[in-house]
């Protein structure tokens, strides 16, 4: 027997280490150092957006001059009119800061990343680790706004903002939803022309196991239609003129065909669809 297969162990990056060090570090002290950093960031984009509005209404004079309390109802409606513009303004800019924070974040490389072993940022595959959270961070403070941040879906869909969410933040859409779906991995998701995302859907870009987390872009091309309360996860093709039926599963790294109806959890193809403009084909979906 060759005593140093028995005595070393593969990694992740392809390296080897002895069964003696090979013990995977416990990820809570980690995950920790997260929440914290996630406390202290959001809490100072929170804080900043609030400063910069209420100097930006002072600078420009925009505040009313009679005062709130005891106002009679004209007074009172040039309060709302006013205020109704600070949160406008107030969504702008933490927007605008969620863009600014996110450029100097490099995007991570697609692999496979243990989550065990211990943090090293001399090798780029704890970088990457470290890169992702940064990003992930972001994305949380994006879908968790606090108030009066209700606005940010409306403010990231909607020029400028739009174009310049897609190049920087992600994802690279070229569609618009009523709802917001909850892209988790802005980075590793693209999105066509005329897609529907139902309400309560989750499209991620990566897969999790319990000692390693797999990053892989998700495509969705033109036409498509994800039903609601969906979760689809990373590495997933999804192509022209495909429908997923609500409330489904979407395996990791699955490719559904184009113009193919999928359901169910874990989602598997049911039939085939018209192509897509051929509305009076399409058969009735609960049919069998």
């Amino acid at each position: 027997m060759n005593t140093a297969s028995t005595n070393t162990t593969s990694r992740i990056d392809g390296s080897t280490e002895s069964r003696a060090q090979a013990k995977p570090t416990d990820p809570c002290q980690a995950l920790q150092g997260f929440l914290f950093l996630d406390l202290m960031a959001r809490s100072t984009i929170w804080a900043t957006s609030l400063a910069l509005t209420c100097a930006i209404f002072t600078a420009i004079n925009a505040w009313p001059e009679s005062n709130l309390i005891g106002a009679d109802f004209a007074a009172a409606w040039t309060w709302g009119i006013r205020f109704v513009w600070w949160v406008v303004l107030y969504n702008l800019i933490y927007v605008a800061l969620l863009v600014l924070l996110r450029l100097p974040i490099p995007t991570p490389r697609p692999g496979v990343y243990s989550t065990v072993s211990r943090m090293d940022l001399r090798k780029s595959s704890s970088r990457q680790l470290l890169y992702s959270c940064f990003i992930a961070l972001l994305t949380k403070a994006r879908y968790e706004a606090p108030f009066p941040a209700f606005l940010v879906f409306h403010i990231s869909n909607l020029p400028p903002m739009r174009w310049l969410m897609g190049s920087v933040f992600g994802p690279k859409s070229r569609s618009c939803y009523v709802t917001d779906p909850t892209i988790l991995d802005p980075s590793f998701v693209e999105i066509g022309r005329n897609v529907v995302i139902g309400s309560g859907t989750d499209i991620a870009g990566h897969c999790q196991l319990p000692d390693l987390v797999s990053l892989k872009k998700t495509k969705i091309e033109d036409d498509a239609v994800i039903g609601a309360n969906c979760t689809v996860f990373g590495g997933v093709h999804i192509k022209r003129g495909a429908m997923i039926g609500a409330g489904s599963v979407v395996s990791p790294y699955t490719v559904v065909g184009p113009s193919e109806y999928w359901s169910g959890v874990p989602a598997v193809k049911i039939r085939d669809l018209p192509r897509p403009g051929h509305i009076t084909e399409y058969p009735a979906l609960s049919s069998s």
